[in-house]
């Protein structure tokens, strides 16, 4: 089907027949036939055969393309698997697309991506509630200094006292308040 796609392929068939293929390598062929062909249907099929590829593989396949957007659906779906390269590639994706409600409800959620390099990221992103996230990561990693002086900078002193709360660090909290 994918050697003769102009006249062999259907989409509805070809979903059939990958429910059925033993060879791993076919998957990921079928993966760029789809970016090629029928990048519409991609996450229909890429949905299809969830259970039977390496979605670190798939995201990383796709990456190389310039095509992760067209695959968040998947992405969502299969972020219940809590996998690194799938929970970066979201969240790369809302940062990206400056969603930072999804962000937030992403790293709530699913905590196997690399925090500190998002919080680093974020820090320096234009919007303050990107920012405000980036101090959320390094509180729940425990960074609280940094935590509160981004909050600090940002003029969310609720958010620079729930951090001081949530440290138990006595010299923190009084750090706060002498510079009030």
């Amino acid at each position: 089907m994918m050697a003769h796609s102009p006249t062999a392929f259907s989409h509805d068939q070809f979903q059939m027949v990958m429910q059925k293929v033993a060879n791993m390598e076919l998957y990921y062929r079928a993966i760029q036939f789809y970016l090629d062909e029928n990048p519409t249907q991609l996450v229909t099929m890429l949905n299809a055969i969830a259970a039977k590829v390496d979605h670190a593989r798939v995201v990383q396949q796709v990456r190389k393309t310039g095509h992760l957007p067209l695959i968040l659906p998947y992405l969502k779906h299969v972020q219940q698997h809590n996998i690194a390269a799938v929970n970066d590639a979201i969240n790369d994706l809302y940062v990206d697309g400056e969603q930072y409600e999804d962000l937030r409800e992403s790293i709530e959620g699913f905590d196997n991506f690399d925090q500190i390099a998002l919080a680093q990221k974020l820090e320096k992103h234009e919007l303050l509630e990107m920012r405000r996230i980036a101090s959320l990561v390094y509180k729940k990693n425990k960074r609280y200094k940094q935590a509160m002086e981004l909050a600090r900078a940002d003029g969310q002193y609720r958010d620079a006292m729930e951090t001081a709360f949530a440290s138990g660090n006595e010299d923190l909290a009084e750090g706060l308040l002498r510079n009030y």
